[in-house]
């Protein structure tokens, strides 16, 4: 080796030794309440993420020379919430329900058409819980998005009282015990949904039952153009 490289080697190397002293701490990371591999760090006060983490939040993120872009929200539009996310047959928990989503399919019945998500819902506690006081909101607060960015949120029909209202929204549901059943919304596209988005109510349970979610965002995302 000649004394260029072993230049080279040495200046890598007390760069390296400078980086590892001033990372004062390392942290796990967790995105959409899931553990990810890499670490967050923090220097000289600041907490730093790898731009994986950001670009599963959906931020679009490049290296140019010395240059970092960001740009763009988070995927999904104005309908985009803070939750936990998984794909089809991920069960999801926040502490209060157990959850996943296990199908997508076009419908149509009785000149209504749509799409159907088969869904599945567990009670985590150990008390009988009615859904609409322990964090299920009215039916409006589901919703499909598409890969274009546009929503189509549960409408309040038939469909919807049939599938979900009375198969969820309305149920006591024990302990360990859990619902299945078939979400229906009505739209026009014949694209697919990329996600079901569920938002979940954090003030009733606790004027209800004394409990409250394990996560501080413990709406659902499922996204459905992936499976486990």
């Amino acid at each position: 080796m000649n004394n260029h490289r072993i230049l080279a080697w040495v200046v890598v190397g007390a760069l390296g030794v400078v980086l590892a002293q001033a990372v004062q701490r390392q942290l796990n990371l967790v995105v959409n309440g899931q553990a990810q591999s890499s670490k967050a760090i923090v220097v000289g006060g600041q907490t730093y993420v790898p731009l994986s983490a950001l670009r599963a939040l959906g931020v679009t993120a490049s290296v140019s020379g010395n240059t970092v872009s960001l740009s763009g929200s988070p995927a999904g539009g104005a309908d985009q919430r803070a939750s936990l996310e998984g794909c089809l047959n991920e069960w999801l928990n926040n502490g209060i329900w157990r959850a996943r989503a296990t199908r997508v399919e076009p419908f149509d019945e009785s000149g209504l058409k749509g799409w159907a998500v088969d869904f599945e819902v567990r009670n985590a506690t150990n008390r009988t819980l009615e859904a609409w006081n322990a964090g299920f909101k009215d039916p409006s607060s589901l919703t499909l998005a598409f890969a274009d960015g546009s929503t189509q949120r549960m409408e309040g029909n038939a469909l919807a009282r049939e599938s979900y209202e009375a198969k969820i929204y309305n149920a006591a549901i024990p302990q360990g015990s859990g619902v299945t059943t078939r979400l229906k919304f009505t739209s026009n596209r014949t694209d697919a949904p990329t996600k079901l988005l569920i938002e979940m109510d954090t003030t009733s349970i606790k004027q209800k039952y004394n409990l409250a979610f394990s996560s501080p965002n413990p709406s659902l995302r499922f996204k459905l153009d992936c499976s486990k």
